[in-house]
C-alpha cells in the first residue's frame, strides 16, 4: 500500500470509528471494531493498525495510552467508563488481537513496505515543536502524552494523533470551538508533506482554521 494515497491510517483510523452510537449491534468494543474490518480491506491497512498499537504498548505506560485514546477518539472520554476495557494498554492488546484474527484469515499478507514503515525519526524535533505549539489549546496531559509518544514511539504516530486531538478538543468546546491560525495549519501541512501523507490526512482539519490569522 502506498500510504500517500490514503486518508488517515493506523490507530487514528480506528479512533475515527467511535461516536455516540458506535457499538450499534455489537456486544463489546472488540466486536464493534471487528465489524468494521471488512474482508475487502487491504492487509496493509490492518498491519498499520497493529504496528501503531504495538508501538504504543512498547513505548508508553498504560495511563499515557489511556490519555491519548480519551483525547483523540470520538467520544473517547466515555470509552473506558462504559465498557469492559479498563485502560489503554488492555485496549491496545485487544486491537492487536482483532488485527491478528483478521490477518489469520488471509493467505496473501505481505510485509510492510519501506514507505509504510517510515517513522520520521529525523523529524522528531519538528513534531515536538508542533505538539508544544498547541499547549494552550489542548489539555496539558494530552500534550505531555503526545510529546512522549514522539520521543518513545515514533514522531509519525505522534503527529497523526495530534491531528486527531485537535478536532476532538474543538468538538468538546462547542459552541466556542478551537481555532488554528493559518500559520499553525501551514506548519502542519508542511509536516504532512515531510511524512508523505495523502492530501486528506492534514486537510481533514482545515475547517478549524480561522481566516486572516
Amino acid at each position: 500500500m502506498d500510504r500517500s494515497q490514503e486518508f488517515m491510517f493506523g490507530i487514528p483510523w480506528i479512533m475515527s470509528f467511535f461516536h455516540q452510537d458506535w457499538r450499534m449491534d455489537a456486544a463489546t468494543e472488540v466486536e464493534a471494531v471487528a465489524d468494521q474490518l471488512v474482508e475487502e480491506l487491504e492487509p496493509e491497512t490492518l498491519l498499520l493498525v497493529r504496528r501503531d498499537a504495538r508501538l504504543l504498548l512498547d513505548g508508553l505506560l498504560s495511563d499515557r495510552i489511556t490519555v491519548l485514546w480519551e483525547g483523540c477518539a470520538d467520544e473517547g472520554k466515555y470509552f473506558f467508563r462504559r465498557g469492559r476495557v479498563t485502560d489503554g494498554a488492555a485496549w491496545m492488546r485487544e486491537v492487536i488481537g482483532v488485527c491478528d484474527a483478521w490477518l489469520s484469515r488471509r493467505t496473501d499478507t505481505p510485509a510492510l513496505c519501506d514507505a509504510d514503515r517510515y517513522e520520521g525519526t529525523e523529524l522528531a524535533s519538528e513534531v515536538l515543536t508542533a505538539v508544544e505549539e498547541f499547549t494552550s489549546l489542548l489539555d496539558r496531559e494530552v500534550v505531555d502524552a503526545l510529546a512522549e509518544c514522539a520521543r518513545c514511539c515514533t514522531p509519525d504516530l505522534a503527529l497523526r494523533l495530534l491531528l486527531r486531538a485537535l478536532p476532538m478538543k474543538s468538538a468538546s468546546l462547542s459552541p466556542n470551538y478551537l481555532y488554528l491560525s493559518e500559520g499553525q495549519y501551514e506548519r502542519l501541512q508542511a509536516l504532512g508533506k515531510d511524512f508523505h501523507y495523502g492530501e486528506y490526512v492534514v486537510s481533514a482539519i482545515d475547517y478549524l482554521v480561522e481566516p486572516g490569522t
